[in-house]
Protein backbone atom coordinates (compact mmCIF):
# COMPACT_ATOMS: atom_id res chain seq x y z
CA UNK A 1 0.00 0.00 0.00
CA UNK A 2 1.11 3.69 -0.44
CA UNK A 3 1.14 6.08 1.89
CA UNK A 4 -2.25 7.23 1.62
CA UNK A 5 -3.22 3.68 2.10
CA UNK A 6 -4.53 2.95 -1.29
CA UNK A 7 -3.06 -0.77 -2.96
CA UNK A 8 -0.17 0.36 -5.14
CA UNK A 9 -0.30 -0.43 -9.06
CA UNK A 10 1.37 -3.19 -10.10
CA UNK A 11 3.00 -2.50 -13.46
CA UNK A 12 0.79 -5.03 -16.19
CA UNK A 13 3.07 -7.23 -18.50
CA UNK A 14 2.99 -6.78 -22.47
CA UNK A 15 0.60 -9.67 -23.70
CA UNK A 16 1.03 -10.60 -27.54
CA UNK A 17 -1.88 -8.61 -28.93
CA UNK A 18 -0.21 -5.26 -27.35
CA UNK A 19 3.33 -6.27 -28.57
CA UNK A 20 2.06 -7.24 -32.17
CA UNK A 21 0.49 -3.51 -32.14
CA UNK A 22 3.47 -2.29 -31.38
CA UNK A 23 5.54 -4.32 -34.21
CA UNK A 24 3.17 -3.54 -36.59
CA UNK A 25 3.33 0.13 -36.29
CA UNK A 26 5.40 1.86 -38.59
CA UNK A 27 5.65 4.87 -36.62
CA UNK A 28 7.35 3.21 -34.16
CA UNK A 29 9.87 2.66 -37.07
CA UNK A 30 12.44 5.57 -36.73
CA UNK A 31 13.33 6.45 -40.57
CA UNK A 32 16.98 6.80 -40.85
CA UNK A 33 18.79 8.90 -43.92
CA UNK A 34 21.80 7.09 -45.66
CA UNK A 35 25.21 8.67 -47.11
CA UNK A 36 23.43 8.50 -51.05
CA UNK A 37 20.92 10.49 -49.20
CA UNK A 38 18.12 8.01 -49.69
CA UNK A 39 15.88 7.88 -46.72
CA UNK A 40 15.30 3.91 -45.87
CA UNK A 41 12.00 2.62 -46.05
CA UNK A 42 10.05 1.73 -42.68
CA UNK A 43 10.10 -1.97 -42.03
CA UNK A 44 6.27 -2.10 -42.15
CA UNK A 45 6.02 -1.21 -45.95
CA UNK A 46 5.53 -3.54 -48.67
CA UNK A 47 8.68 -1.75 -50.34
CA UNK A 48 11.34 -4.29 -51.65
CA UNK A 49 14.11 -5.02 -49.94
CA UNK A 50 18.13 -4.24 -50.71
CA UNK A 51 20.47 -7.08 -49.79
CA UNK A 52 22.29 -6.97 -46.31
CA UNK A 53 25.86 -7.06 -47.75
CA UNK A 54 27.57 -7.05 -51.45
CA UNK A 55 28.11 -10.03 -53.02
CA UNK A 56 31.94 -10.09 -52.42
CA UNK A 57 30.82 -9.79 -48.45
CA UNK A 58 27.80 -12.29 -48.81
CA UNK A 59 29.69 -14.66 -45.82
CA UNK A 60 31.36 -12.35 -44.02
CA UNK A 61 29.96 -12.58 -40.22
CA UNK A 62 30.86 -8.88 -39.43
CA UNK A 63 29.26 -7.28 -42.04
CA UNK A 64 25.94 -9.71 -41.41
CA UNK A 65 26.43 -7.94 -37.46
CA UNK A 66 26.94 -4.83 -38.92
CA UNK A 67 23.68 -5.10 -40.90
CA UNK A 68 21.86 -6.23 -38.10
CA UNK A 69 22.86 -2.94 -36.00
CA UNK A 70 21.81 -1.08 -38.50
CA UNK A 71 18.17 -1.81 -37.45
CA UNK A 72 18.73 -0.56 -34.47
CA UNK A 73 15.94 1.75 -34.76
CA UNK A 74 13.59 -0.99 -34.66
CA UNK A 75 12.69 -0.92 -31.34
CA UNK A 76 10.21 -3.85 -31.70
CA UNK A 77 12.15 -5.69 -34.10
CA UNK A 78 12.94 -9.33 -31.65
CA UNK A 79 9.33 -9.44 -31.54
CA UNK A 80 9.29 -11.42 -34.86
CA UNK A 81 11.63 -13.89 -32.98
CA UNK A 82 9.23 -14.46 -30.25
CA UNK A 83 6.20 -15.14 -32.17
CA UNK A 84 8.51 -17.39 -34.29
CA UNK A 85 8.80 -19.34 -30.68
CA UNK A 86 5.65 -18.86 -29.55
CA UNK A 87 4.22 -20.82 -32.85
CA UNK A 88 6.15 -23.66 -31.68
CA UNK A 89 3.52 -24.69 -29.23
CA UNK A 90 -0.40 -24.80 -30.08
CA UNK A 91 -1.31 -21.96 -28.52
CA UNK A 92 0.65 -19.66 -30.35
CA UNK A 93 -0.50 -21.41 -33.75
CA UNK A 94 -3.98 -20.45 -32.76
CA UNK A 95 -3.18 -17.57 -31.83
CA UNK A 96 -1.90 -16.64 -34.70
CA UNK A 97 -4.62 -18.39 -37.01
CA UNK A 98 -7.52 -16.96 -34.97
CA UNK A 99 -10.20 -15.55 -36.98
CA UNK A 100 -11.30 -12.16 -36.28
CA UNK A 101 -14.71 -10.51 -37.09
CA UNK A 102 -15.29 -6.98 -37.06
CA UNK A 103 -17.17 -5.30 -34.40
CA UNK A 104 -20.56 -3.71 -35.32
CA UNK A 105 -20.74 0.28 -35.21
CA UNK A 106 -22.39 1.79 -31.92
CA UNK A 107 -25.22 3.91 -32.17
CA UNK A 108 -25.79 6.76 -29.58
CA UNK A 109 -27.97 4.94 -27.04
CA UNK A 110 -24.87 2.18 -26.84
CA UNK A 111 -26.97 -0.83 -28.72
CA UNK A 112 -24.88 -2.08 -31.45
CA UNK A 113 -26.08 -1.18 -35.07
CA UNK A 114 -27.41 -4.14 -36.96
CA UNK A 115 -27.74 -1.97 -40.25
CA UNK A 116 -23.31 -1.74 -40.22
CA UNK A 117 -22.61 -1.92 -43.47
CA UNK A 118 -19.03 -2.16 -43.15
CA UNK A 119 -20.08 -5.03 -40.64
CA UNK A 120 -21.91 -7.04 -43.16
CA UNK A 121 -19.22 -6.58 -46.12
CA UNK A 122 -16.31 -7.21 -44.10
CA UNK A 123 -14.76 -10.23 -44.25
CA UNK A 124 -12.65 -11.93 -41.23
CA UNK A 125 -9.16 -11.63 -40.60
CA UNK A 126 -6.44 -13.19 -38.86
CA UNK A 127 -2.81 -12.08 -37.48
CA UNK A 128 -0.87 -14.57 -40.07
CA UNK A 129 -2.26 -12.23 -43.08
CA UNK A 130 -1.50 -8.89 -41.09
CA UNK A 131 2.29 -9.97 -40.67
CA UNK A 132 2.61 -11.59 -44.16
CA UNK A 133 3.18 -8.06 -45.27
CA UNK A 134 6.39 -8.36 -43.05
CA UNK A 135 8.05 -10.96 -45.42
CA UNK A 136 9.40 -7.67 -47.94
CA UNK A 137 10.74 -6.15 -44.75
CA UNK A 138 13.75 -4.30 -45.37
CA UNK A 139 14.86 -5.78 -41.31
CA UNK A 140 16.28 -9.07 -42.00
CA UNK A 141 15.22 -9.65 -38.27
CA UNK A 142 11.87 -8.79 -39.11
CA UNK A 143 12.04 -10.94 -42.00
CA UNK A 144 13.21 -14.53 -40.28
CA UNK A 145 11.07 -14.58 -37.60
CA UNK A 146 8.22 -14.21 -39.71
CA UNK A 147 9.10 -16.67 -42.40
CA UNK A 148 9.54 -19.03 -39.19
CA UNK A 149 6.33 -17.87 -37.70
CA UNK A 150 4.40 -19.01 -40.76
CA UNK A 151 6.59 -21.95 -41.31
CA UNK A 152 5.53 -23.27 -38.26
CA UNK A 153 1.85 -22.60 -39.06
CA UNK A 154 1.84 -24.76 -41.85
CA UNK A 155 2.40 -27.55 -39.38
CA UNK A 156 -1.27 -27.72 -38.97
CA UNK A 157 -2.50 -30.05 -41.89
CA UNK A 158 -6.28 -29.18 -41.29
CA UNK A 159 -5.44 -25.22 -41.86
CA UNK A 160 -4.06 -26.17 -45.08
CA UNK A 161 -7.29 -25.22 -47.06
CA UNK A 162 -7.83 -22.04 -44.87
CA UNK A 163 -3.63 -21.05 -45.73
CA UNK A 164 -3.86 -22.28 -49.26
CA UNK A 165 -7.08 -20.37 -50.29
CA UNK A 166 -8.16 -17.96 -48.04
CA UNK A 167 -5.09 -16.46 -46.91
CA UNK A 168 -3.25 -17.24 -50.26
CA UNK A 169 0.12 -18.08 -48.83
CA UNK A 170 1.54 -19.46 -51.56
CA UNK A 171 2.12 -16.28 -53.13
CA UNK A 172 4.00 -14.68 -50.12
CA UNK A 173 6.03 -17.70 -49.82
CA UNK A 174 6.92 -17.31 -53.21
CA UNK A 175 7.88 -13.72 -53.71
CA UNK A 176 11.26 -13.65 -51.54
CA UNK A 177 12.52 -16.19 -53.71
CA UNK A 178 11.66 -15.01 -57.14
CA UNK A 179 14.75 -13.29 -58.25
CA UNK A 180 16.00 -11.16 -61.65
CA UNK A 181 15.91 -14.84 -64.08
CA UNK A 182 14.17 -13.92 -67.11
CA UNK A 183 11.20 -16.73 -67.27
CA UNK A 184 10.17 -17.83 -70.69
CA UNK A 185 6.88 -17.10 -72.16
CA UNK A 186 5.28 -20.84 -70.89
CA UNK A 187 6.50 -20.38 -67.69
CA UNK A 188 5.05 -17.45 -67.09
CA UNK A 189 1.47 -18.87 -68.46
CA UNK A 190 -0.32 -19.74 -64.88
CA UNK A 191 2.23 -17.68 -62.95
CA UNK A 192 1.09 -14.72 -60.90
CA UNK A 193 2.26 -11.41 -62.10
CA UNK A 194 3.64 -10.41 -59.02
CA UNK A 195 6.52 -13.01 -58.92
CA UNK A 196 7.79 -11.72 -62.52
CA UNK A 197 6.75 -8.25 -63.50
CA UNK A 198 9.56 -6.39 -61.72
CA UNK A 199 12.31 -8.11 -64.38
CA UNK A 200 15.95 -7.89 -63.70
CA UNK A 201 15.28 -5.66 -60.82
CA UNK A 202 13.64 -8.10 -58.48
CA UNK A 203 15.88 -9.02 -55.34
CA UNK A 204 15.91 -12.81 -54.31
CA UNK A 205 16.01 -13.18 -49.95
CA UNK A 206 19.64 -12.92 -49.04
CA UNK A 207 19.45 -14.27 -45.97
CA UNK A 208 19.87 -18.29 -45.57
CA UNK A 209 17.51 -18.85 -42.80
CA UNK A 210 14.58 -17.05 -44.44
CA UNK A 211 15.12 -18.89 -47.27
CA UNK A 212 15.33 -22.33 -45.46
CA UNK A 213 11.79 -21.63 -43.79
CA UNK A 214 10.23 -20.02 -46.83
CA UNK A 215 11.06 -23.44 -49.02
CA UNK A 216 10.20 -25.58 -45.64
CA UNK A 217 6.60 -24.42 -45.36
CA UNK A 218 6.47 -25.06 -48.92
CA UNK A 219 7.27 -28.51 -48.03
CA UNK A 220 4.66 -28.97 -45.53
CA UNK A 221 1.75 -27.65 -47.11
CA UNK A 222 2.83 -30.16 -50.06
CA UNK A 223 2.53 -32.83 -47.03
CA UNK A 224 -0.58 -32.23 -46.11
CA UNK A 225 -2.62 -33.40 -48.67
CA UNK A 226 -2.92 -34.72 -52.57
CA UNK A 227 -5.40 -31.88 -52.86
CA UNK A 228 -3.07 -29.23 -51.43
CA UNK A 229 -0.55 -30.57 -54.15
CA UNK A 230 -2.83 -29.91 -56.78
CA UNK A 231 -3.66 -26.65 -55.99
CA UNK A 232 0.10 -25.51 -55.51
CA UNK A 233 1.28 -27.23 -58.62
CA UNK A 234 -1.26 -25.09 -60.38
CA UNK A 235 0.44 -21.86 -58.80
CA UNK A 236 3.36 -22.82 -61.19
CA UNK A 237 5.58 -23.07 -57.90
CA UNK A 238 8.19 -25.46 -59.49
CA UNK A 239 9.16 -22.95 -62.37
CA UNK A 240 10.00 -20.24 -59.14
CA UNK A 241 11.46 -23.08 -57.39
CA UNK A 242 13.88 -24.46 -60.27
CA UNK A 243 15.11 -21.25 -61.06
CA UNK A 244 15.51 -20.52 -57.55
CA UNK A 245 17.72 -23.62 -57.16
CA UNK A 246 20.23 -23.01 -59.73
CA UNK A 247 21.24 -20.12 -57.88
CA UNK A 248 21.71 -21.57 -54.83
CA UNK A 249 24.47 -21.92 -52.70
CA UNK A 250 23.07 -23.45 -49.54
CA UNK A 251 23.08 -27.03 -49.52
CA UNK A 252 20.37 -27.60 -47.11
CA UNK A 253 17.79 -24.89 -48.75
CA UNK A 254 19.02 -26.79 -52.25
CA UNK A 255 18.01 -30.27 -50.20
CA UNK A 256 14.85 -28.80 -49.06
CA UNK A 257 13.81 -27.26 -52.56
CA UNK A 258 14.52 -31.61 -54.10
CA UNK A 259 12.02 -32.66 -51.67
CA UNK A 260 9.48 -29.83 -52.74
CA UNK A 261 10.05 -31.13 -56.44
CA UNK A 262 9.92 -34.36 -55.41
CA UNK A 263 6.57 -33.95 -54.35
CA UNK A 264 5.59 -31.64 -57.57
CA UNK A 265 6.92 -33.68 -59.99
CA UNK A 266 5.93 -37.13 -58.94
CA UNK A 267 2.16 -38.84 -59.83
CA UNK A 268 0.21 -39.18 -56.74
CA UNK A 269 -0.66 -43.04 -56.06
CA UNK A 270 -3.02 -44.64 -58.03
CA UNK A 271 -2.86 -42.42 -61.02
CA UNK A 272 -0.96 -43.76 -64.39
CA UNK A 273 2.47 -42.00 -65.11
CA UNK A 274 3.02 -38.57 -65.99
CA UNK A 275 -0.78 -38.57 -64.64
CA UNK A 276 0.83 -35.13 -62.64
CA UNK A 277 2.16 -33.38 -65.46
CA UNK A 278 -0.51 -33.86 -67.98
CA UNK A 279 -3.36 -32.50 -64.85
CA UNK A 280 -1.27 -29.36 -64.72
CA UNK A 281 -0.67 -28.98 -68.66
CA UNK A 282 -4.80 -29.30 -68.56
CA UNK A 283 -4.72 -26.42 -66.35
CA UNK A 284 -2.27 -24.18 -67.89
CA UNK A 285 -4.37 -24.60 -71.22
CA UNK A 286 -7.36 -24.22 -69.67
CA UNK A 287 -5.92 -20.67 -68.34
CA UNK A 288 -4.84 -19.74 -71.51
CA UNK A 289 -8.43 -20.50 -72.85
CA UNK A 290 -10.33 -18.34 -70.32
CA UNK A 291 -8.29 -15.36 -71.44
CA UNK A 292 -9.94 -15.42 -74.46
CA UNK A 293 -14.02 -15.97 -72.70
CA UNK A 294 -16.21 -13.03 -71.43
CA UNK A 295 -16.45 -12.37 -68.18
CA UNK A 296 -19.14 -14.50 -66.16
CA UNK A 297 -22.60 -12.96 -65.60
CA UNK A 298 -22.97 -10.85 -62.19
CA UNK A 299 -25.43 -13.46 -61.17
CA UNK A 300 -24.01 -16.72 -61.29
CA UNK A 301 -22.13 -17.95 -57.88
CA UNK A 302 -19.09 -20.35 -56.92
CA UNK A 303 -20.60 -23.34 -54.98
CA UNK A 304 -17.94 -24.94 -52.84
CA UNK A 305 -16.69 -28.29 -53.37
CA UNK A 306 -18.66 -30.82 -51.22
CA UNK A 307 -15.85 -33.50 -51.79
CA UNK A 308 -13.42 -33.29 -48.56
CA UNK A 309 -10.07 -31.00 -49.29
CA UNK A 310 -7.59 -33.75 -47.93
CA UNK A 311 -9.97 -36.66 -47.64
CA UNK A 312 -7.32 -38.26 -50.33
CA UNK A 313 -3.63 -38.42 -49.16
Amino acid sequence: EGEDGLPLLQPAKPTLTLLLSRFLLPTLIKSTTGDDGVKDVDAGSNARHPTEANDDDKNNDDDATAAMAATADDPYQHFAAVLMNATQIEQGRRFVMKLQHKKKKKKPDGTEDEDDDDYKHARPTSVLQSIQPQLRSKNVLRRRGIAGSIKNCCFEKDASYWLLHEVNIVKSLLYPLAGPEELDPDDKVGLDPDLWLEGPDKVREPDEFTRLCLVDAILLLLASGRRSREYIRAQRTYVILKVADMSEESEDVSASIDECVQYLRRDEEGCEEGSSDRRLEDVVRGRRELLALPAPLPSAGMAMPKEDFDAVD
